[in-house]
């Protein structure tokens, strides 16, 4: 059985995985003591209701070459625990935070509080989440800075540990509509393949992803 340790939870899309996630990884591990970071790819995006992503086995394959990446990008970072779970890909239906907190800590020896990491855009509607009052008895919220946002939250009965990450771009929508301009066996080119590890890079060319 594994060691019970300090555990994050990231989800997202992941469509595609790009070097954002992984440098918000490294934000995570190196700001805070959480050694196990889980990625949780969703089904059904509530925040972002029209999006059609790829198909769920694509998306854990670049989730996979990104994993087998990151020591290489971050060679100094803590010794982690970084794996995925497909719990969110599995349950037919609406899928919530609360019900993917429960069974990572039925799945993953977890030391203290699992941590959910968040945008801050999403703080303003943090109350209004599935179960939210019986999720924060049960979690950390680790809210990290988005793009051109800066938010407040007012329920002192939360969990909150505010990063002072760099706020990044949507790289996942510039991948994909760089993608959408390119011809049938076009490579990608270099201001769109810079933007993720080079082995998702060659992934989403050699399986022509996101192409109109």
């Amino acid at each position: 059985m594994k060691r019970s340790i300090p555990t994050a939870m990231v989800g997202g899309s992941f469509d595609p995985v790009h070097l954002g996630h992984l440098h918000l990884i490294h934000s995570v591990v190196t700001s805070t003591h959480y050694r196990r970071i889980i990625l949780v790819p969703v089904g059904h995006n509530h925040f972002k209701p029209d999006a059609r992503p790829v198909s769920v086995h694509h998306r854990l394959a670049m989730i996979d070459l990104s994993i087998a990446s990151y020591r290489s990008l971050y060679p100094d970072d803590p010794e982690i625990d970084l794996v995925v779970d497909d719990c969110e890909l599995q349950r037919t239906g609406p899928s919530y935070t609360y019900d993917t907190v429960k069974d990572l800590y039925l799945k993953y020896p977890i030391k203290g509080r699992l941590a959910v990491v968040m945008g801050d855009d999403l703080l303003p509607k943090l109350t209004e989440w599935n179960s939210y009052e019986a999720l924060k008895e049960l979690v950390t919220f680790v809210v990290i800075r988005r793009e051109g946002n800066s938010q407040s939250f007012s329920d002192i009965a939360a969990d909150l540990v505010y990063l002072d990450n760099p706020r990044l771009s949507d790289s996942s929508t510039i991948i994909r509509n760089g993608c959408r301009s390119l011809q049938d066996g076009e490579h990608l080119p270099p201001e769109i393949a810079r933007l993720m590890p080079p082995e998702v890079a060659s992934y989403i060319e050699d399986e022509q992803l996101y192409r109109s």
